[in-house]
């Protein structure tokens, strides 16, 4: 997890000339002159089937480790584009529990136990709108694995109008069998290319495949998917050509020129989601190779209006116009440093709808996690104080 040298409590960036890295703790470090910013934040934290208020995250009860598949955290958030009488509204999927959705200063949580109860819910996309995401078994952790499912789910949607969760695509609708889960999948759009993986008596099995569909993918049900679908088989290396890192310099020029106050020797990777769109692009700026083997990671989303970048740190790179508002700091790069995490805390994804802003955070450690739960920001005052 990065952190910062020199914090300075939820403050401005207002120059973001003078970047330092230290590559022996991979940290970043902000040397600026800064406008200290009132205390407008909440921290929230996940308990009990909801989400709960607290004054710090330390204060967060305690919370027993579990694999990232088994424990309550949000796994992926996006992004609608919204219209011109409403703020957009934003989705996070939370894994074990439902789905958060965000609309100016008002969260709301729904929930389905027949579809997140023991299933891991991740891979939140767009089709045609709506929001989309994956559900699946983990067979190495879940407790619950030997037990036989009545529905077998694979693609889900949220329905944000009606607040219901409707099961698209079931797993045997790909021509799978019962103990076959598929545990990933990349959207480009138009194809879905999936992970499959499947418990044999004596080893695991791995396969792939791709599918798209003849009609709006949001119109499917487990009793007509059968017939919708165009499936073919795939391998290892296409699914492998799918997820694979590209390199920074072919990234959007919106978000190299977000990040071009970087240090040029700094190491990162940002996962970019276009808003209401397809699987995030993965991109990479390494330069040199890391003693520990790690590189910075953040998470960005590029709208028609606006892009932000925020890294695990709580350190956000914005710039342009939020919903209904003038551009920003006269068109230049902000930077904001959101509070401090405790140590072997991090920030996740994030999405701003209106000039809220939300962010997941977790207490992790490798592969398991604690606590976690969501920051919510009130950007005016910040971005936009005179």
């Amino acid at each position: 997890m990065m952190k910062i040298f020199r914090y300075i409590s939820f403050s401005t960036i207002m120059t973001l000339s003078l970047l330092s890295l230290s590559c022996k703790k991979k940290q970043i470090e902000t040397v600026s002159i800064t406008k200290e910013i009132p205390s407008n934040y909440s921290w929230y934290y996940f308990s009990e089937g909801t989400f709960k208020k607290t004054e710090k995250v330390q204060l967060a009860p305690r919370a027993v480790e579990k694999p990232w598949t088994e424990a309550v955290r949000i796994s992926s958030c996006g992004l609608e584009e919204g219209n011109n009488y409403e703020n957009p509204r934003g989705f996070a999927c939370v894994n074990q529990y439902g789905m958060l959705l965000f609309q100016g200063d008002k969260i709301n949580l729904y929930t389905d136990s027949e579809i997140f109860k023991g299933r891991t819910a991740e891979n939140l996309v767009f089709a045609n709108g709506i929001p989309v995401f994956s559900v699946y078994r983990s067979t190495f952790f879940n407790e619950s694995k030997t037990e036989v499912q009545q529905t077998h789910p694979f693609l889900v949607q949220f329905n944000p109008q009606q607040k219901v969760f409707y099961t698209m695509i079931n797993v045997e609708n790909l021509g799978l069998e019962a103990k076959s889960e598929i545990t990933d999948f990349i959207y480009d759009g138009q194809f879905w290319t999936c992970s499959i993986k499947s418990d044999g008596p004596e080893k695991v099995d791995f396969s792939y495949l791709t599918f798209q569909t003849k009609e709006d993918i949001t119109l499917l049900t487990p009793y007509n998917a059968d017939k919708m679908l165009f499936i073919t088989e795939s391998d290892v290396d296409s699914y492998r050509n799918t997820k694979k890192p590209i390199d920074f310099s072919k990234a959007p020029e919106r978000l190299k020129n977000l990040l071009q106050s970087l240090p040029e020797k700094m190491d990162f990777s940002v996962s970019l989601q276009t808003v209401q769109s397809h699987s995030p692009r993965t991109y990479t700026r390494i330069k040199k190779i890391s003693l520990d083997g790690e590189v910075l990671a953040a998470k960005a989303i590029i709208s028609d209006t606006w892009i932000a970048c925020l890294f695990e740190d709580g350190t956000i790179y914005i710039n342009g116009a939020l919903f209904e508002k003038n551009i920003m700091n006269k068109g230049k790069t902000m930077g904001i440093k959101l509070p401090r995490l405790p140590a072997n805390f991090k920030y996740g994804d994030f999405v701003i709808t209106g000039t809220s802003l939300y962010a997941a955070w977790e207490e992790s450690s490798f592969y398991k996690t604690k606590r976690s739960g969501f920051i919510s920001v009130n950007l005016e005052e910040i971005l936009y104080q005179r």
